[in-house]
């Protein structure tokens, strides 16, 4: 077994770079956890962390102030949603999802079947006319909204007026996967977001890219959650990947403090930004979610739990946290190599299950 003392040798702490780095098993680091542990090279090359001391009392962390945090169990059944003895179908959290297109229905389809069976009791999904039939045949319990597409099979600027009610109506509106790169879509996209910025968006894929080049800085973002992954993130704020890994929480912190949005960035591990500077390191998942689909069921899920309890903080720690730990469930019986979207949302409510059960 390899093990580092305080941290594997070659690491930068400050943003956990580093070219070469010792590849730890085991890292006991001094005194107190460091973040640069938990995340991009640091994750990769500490193995195990676990705390040791040098003397250093319990009461002198406790006067610092902290702004980043790991998630834990107990964070995310916190964030469940409460689901009360009233409660009808429309009353449990109503999400109205825009996604899917005719070169990526499945997006769409993923996304709303996911914030089903997270608990929403009404959901719709709109989809071009022409092509509703995809959608319509793998619904769980959504309803099919389609729009007018003329057989083009994607948005277009004369649908926000047929989409508005159900905008209106919803507690969540999910927008983004599958939707498409026409410009008409991107046009159309911004125009919902800015046209309705008291409801409660998460803005994935397709809709991050329609809000890049400073887009998104015209926009009132107060109410919106951003789910990217690394690449989208470094396009939608303009810079290149590998700066942005050099500057991950730095740049992450300071897009959701000057935005007002909270920032879910999807990776190993999920990191959470929200606009008081804080930050939220994700600790269930694995190497399995590293696959088509996956972040949509994430997106399905962050939508359905914020629909149901109206907390867009919780929701999402709590949806994030519940996300890897599908897939931790899942390795155990399949390993890495078998999990799928489907999988991952046919397994939610297990999950859910086991984590109430599991902390007493």
């Amino acid at each position: 077994m390899k093990i580092s003392i305080d941290s594997p040798t070659g690491i930068n702490l400050d943003n956990s770079s580093g070219k070469i780095i010792f590849r730890s098993d085991l890292t006991v680091t001094l005194a107190e956890l460091k973040t640069g542990l938990f995340y991009e090279k640091g994750k990769l090359n500490s193995g195990k962390v676990v705390k040791g001391s040098i003397g250093i009392g319990e009461s002198y962390f406790n006067e610092m102030s902290v702004n980043e945090y790991l998630i834990e169990p107990e964070d995310a059944l916190k964030g469940l949603p409460s689901k009360q003895i009233d409660l009808h179908k429309y009353s449990a959290g109503k999400v109205f999802a825009i996604a899917g297109s005719g070169r990526m229905p499945g997006a769409g389809v993923f996304a709303i079947n996911s914030a089903m069976i997270s608990g929403s009791g009404a959901g719709y999904l709109a989809f071009p006319k022409s092509i509703k039939y995809i959608a319509q045949t793998q619904m769980n319990s959504a309803v099919v909204k389609y729009y007018e597409d003329d057989k083009s099979e994607y948005l277009q600027t004369k649908n926000i007026s047929e989409l508005q009610p159900n905008i209106s109506w919803a507690d969540s509106i999910l927008i983004g996967p599958g939707l498409g790169r026409e410009i008409e879509t991107q046009k159309v996209i911004f125009e919902i977001i800015k046209n309705n910025f008291r409801n409660n968006f998460v803005i994935d894929a397709d809709a991050i890219y329609a809000l890049g080049n400073n887009k998104y800085k015209e926009l009132n973002l107060s109410n919106s959650v951003f789910t990217p992954h690394h690449k989208e993130f470094a396009d939608l704020i303009g810079i290149k990947l590998e700066n942005l890994k050099l500057n991950l929480l730095k740049l992450g912190r300071k897009f959701a403090e000057e935005s007002k949005a909270h920032l879910v960035l999807k990776g190993a591990p999920t990191i959470i930004f929200n606009p008081k500077g804080e930050v939220f390191i994700n600790t269930s998942g694995n190497s399995g979610l590293a696959k088509f689909g996956s972040g949509d069921v994430l997106t399905g899920i962050i939508s359905a739990f914020i629909a149901q309890s109206k907390n867009i903080e919780s929701s999402i720690i709590s949806s994030v946290y519940l996300h890897g730990l599908i897939a931790d469930l899942l390795r155990e019986d399949e390993t890495e190599f078998g999990i799928t979207p489907e999988k991952l949302i046919n397994y939610i409510p297990k999950t859910i299950k086991f984590l109430r059960n599991s902390i007493v």
